[in-house]
């Protein structure tokens, strides 16, 4: 009865294990103390000047993720010129609250990769050159995305 009851917790266990794995995020909030690393990455321009941060609520973050596919319709500013992000919901996306002359925006650096480092929930990732890697911006009030950006190629 004990190996029973020990195969069916393992079991559990394991089925728990592959359900999270199925349903990993690939988004995660950053803490405002990555905001500084974001005014100068490697690649491409950051966000907008900005003079402050702030933290986006989870209603803030739903609605913007359930628009994410409007991304597509823009053409990169820099970097590879005139590029569109055909599935902007298939990359790793970092998002950080930022104030832009007194309105919210939210910046989103997002990038692609197999298995990024475990850190990447704590630390905005740069990645040099590579056209894998692009930003946008998030108008809150608005709700449009602006400022395109993507990496050049090394």
């Amino acid at each position: 009865m004990r190996t029973n009851r020990s195969l069916v917790v393992t079991l559990l266990l394991a089925l728990a294990v592959s359900i999270s794995a199925q349903t990993k995020t690939l988004w995660t909030l950053l803490p405002e103390n990555q905001a500084d690393r974001a005014r100068q990455l490697c690649s491409r321009p950051g966000p907008p000047k900005f003079q402050g941060t702030w933290k986006p609520t989870n209603a803030d973050i739903q609605t913007m993720e359930s628009r994410l596919s409007r991304i597509s319709k823009l053409r990169t500013e820099s970097g590879i010129l005139g590029v569109q992000i055909e599935h902007p919901d298939r990359y790793y996306r970092q998002y950080l609250g930022i104030i832009v002359d007194g309105r919210k925006f939210i910046f989103i650096n997002a990038f692609c990769d197999d298995k990024p480092s475990e850190s990447w929930h704590e630390f905005l990732v740069d990645v040099c050159d590579g056209g894998c890697s692009w930003g946008v911006v998030y108008d809150v009030t608005a709700g449009e995305f602006s400022h395109l950006e993507m990496n050049g190629v090394g």
